[in-house]
């Protein structure tokens, strides 16, 4: 049995099984402004701004903020996922202790934000730097650095979007567990309702004294009202067998138990990173805007946004009834049919590559007889 603490430690010294540092950019260390004490225990704080990066006009950016784990390996979630963001990576030690008592202290959070904007003004490289959207993602451990940031209301509404990967804990005792998942379930909630996005995956691994990432999975689906539904697929993570798709909370329950299945987590994160900013565009701001929604029916944007060649649709229905899904260029030309057909009632997913078409802008449309929907969506080769 591995304990969910042990494979923090091995992740940075089990057999990689990804080429390191495919992420090309601008990188600026942040150890010391942050005071952390990388000679003895390897802290180390770190910006990297993508090779593609496009700087706003408005100076209006997304960070992303994560926590624990190598440099390279943060670079590669934020570069292969193509989103335009910059990121700020933060990593404190093997275990979760180190950032439940680093980010204990809520000025810490604030010396992040405050240390990104004016390092990316003092190097040119933002003029007026503002953080528009705020996505955190974490890895293994960093869960318990998340959940001391969420304790402060500040920045719980400041962040828009959440990414776990196999790395949500809790004490086994009752009462306990629902303090420390409280923050983790009310943000479940808004993302069930399409206010937060969360996404988060976990493995097959077993722990002693303490739940592990499935258990504390289960306890989130049951209490946002939603259940786990049986999947089969494989991508790089390893064999997933189960998801939970509601609003935009998703998760994907993977099997998988030895610590290089552990680290695959760490190594597919792009592909949340991609889908969280794309469904970020269709977050609900205010009740008006929900109700422009007919009830039990969504189209969600597709994920990866921008995509190279293959992207992931997600949409409700919510009666059985006869169900069109068009993908055509900016000339109105159908250039793929996914769904014609009579649907029942339920969530869907479809996947499309787009093969032998050229780079630009696409749209895709959903139409029922009680509901029409189109977005729009960039091939970018």
């Amino acid at each position: 049995m591995i304990r969910a603490t042990v494979i923090a430690i091995l992740s940075f010294s089990a057999p990689t099984l990804l080429a390191q540092g495919v992420g090309v950019g601008t990188r600026i260390d942040l150890t010391t402004k942050l005071n952390l004490n990388n000679g003895t225990t390897g802290q180390f704080a770190q910006l990297f701004v993508p090779d593609y990066f496009v700087v706003p006009a408005d100076g209006n950016f997304t960070l992303v903020v994560h926590l624990h784990s190598a440099s390279w390996a943060a670079e590669d979630e934020v570069y292969r996922s193509h989103v335009n963001t910059i990121l700020f990576n933060i990593h404190l030690g093997g275990l979760s202790s180190p950032y439940q008592s680093w980010f204990s202290s809520a000025a810490n959070f604030q010396k992040i934000l405050d240390t990104v904007v004016s390092v990316l003004r003092a190097n040119n490289i933002i003029a007026n730097p503002q953080i528009r959207r705020l996505i955190v993602t974490s890895f293994s451990a960093g869960y318990a650095g998340v959940r001391e940031i969420f304790k402060s209301p500040t920045y719980y509404n400041r962040i828009n979007a959440l990414t776990l990967a196999d790395g949500l804990h809790s004490n086994s005792d009752s009462a306990t567990m629902r303090i420390q998942m409280q923050d983790f379930l009310r943000f479940a909630r808004e993302a069930r309702d399409r206010r937060k996005v969360f996404l988060l995956t976990h493995s097959s691994i077993q722990t002693t004294g303490y739940e592990n990432t499935t258990s504390t999975a289960n306890y989130l689906i049951t209490n946002i009202g939603s259940t786990r539904q049986p999947f089969s697929a494989v991508d790089e993570i390893g064999t997933q067998y189960s998801r939970c798709d509601t609003g935009h909370f998703h998760l994907k329950g993977y099997f998988g138990d030895t610590a290089n299945d552990h680290l695959k987590h760490l190594y597919g994160m792009y592909l949340m990173l991609g889908r969280a900013a794309s469904l970020l565009d269709s977050v609900v701001t205010n009740v008006d805007e929900e109700k422009k929604q007919p009830e039990g029916f969504r189209l969600e944007q597709n994920y990866p946004n921008p995509f190279n060649p293959t992207t992931h649709f997600g949409f409700r229905i919510a009666d059985y009834g006869f169900v069109l899904f068009i993908i055509y260029d900016t000339t109105g030309r159908e250039v793929a049919t996914l769904v014609d057909e009579q649907l029942p009632s339920g969530n869907y997913h479809r996947e499309w590559t787009a093969s032998g078409l050229a780079s630009g802008v696409y749209f895709y449309r959903l139409q029922t007889n009680a509901f029409s929907s189109t977005r729009k969506l960039q091939l970018l080769k």
